[in-house]
């Protein structure tokens, strides 16, 4: 079975604090441990180094086993058997999303709109969740006017025509029926 190491990352964020990320990229010495130890191999200062001294670290590599992509994370002081297990990449959703919006008119004031584009957003709720439908909310699109009932528009191509959605918060919108 060929394993073979693409990224390995060990570290923290020092103090918790969201600025100070301190992590090493371990991907040959990942590498190295995987043919060492039959791809088994734990996971912590003794494999990898201290990147954070005082801090809890975290891992995460992408290793390609027998030619498929798989993903790995875990805590420090665990060990990950890297011939079984992983999660793999989803398919890419058989819809593209070309352009989402999402937003009001504060108060109907025509010239004070607030919208956020969440066109990113909605190609990735519809790769991961491998569903046709995704409930439009703030939830999954962040509240770009505050107190205000929120719209949405999109346009999604599906076997290669584009279709148009538009709707408000709170409802559902499936891409793969209807659109005009």
């Amino acid at each position: 079975m060929a394993l073979v190491v693409k990224h390995a990352i060990y570290g923290a964020l020092a103090g918790g604090e969201s600025y100070n990320a301190d992590a090493f990229d371990v991907t040959a010495s990942l590498q190295n441990l995987i043919n060492e130890k039959s791809g088994v191999v734990p996971i912590n200062n003794g494999s990898f180094g201290d990147p954070a001294p005082g801090n809890g670290k975290h891992f995460g590599a992408l290793v390609t086993r027998d030619g498929t992509d798989f993903f790995f994370a875990c805590d420090e002081n665990q060990t990950i058997d890297f011939n079984h297990g992983g999660g793999v990449t989803h398919p890419p959703s058989v819809f593209t999303v070309k352009f989402a919006v999402y937003g009001a008119l504060p108060g109907g004031n025509p010239s004070g709109a607030k919208a956020t584009d969440v066109t990113a957003a909605v190609q990735t709720i519809l790769n991961w969740s491998g569903a046709a439908a995704i409930d439009v909310n703030e939830q999954n699109f962040g509240d770009p006017s505050p107190g205000n009932k929120k719209h949405f528009a999109a346009v999604v191509s599906r076997g290669g025509r584009d279709f148009h959605f538009a709707c408000q918060e709170g409802q559902a919108v499936d891409f793969a029926e209807g659109g005009g």
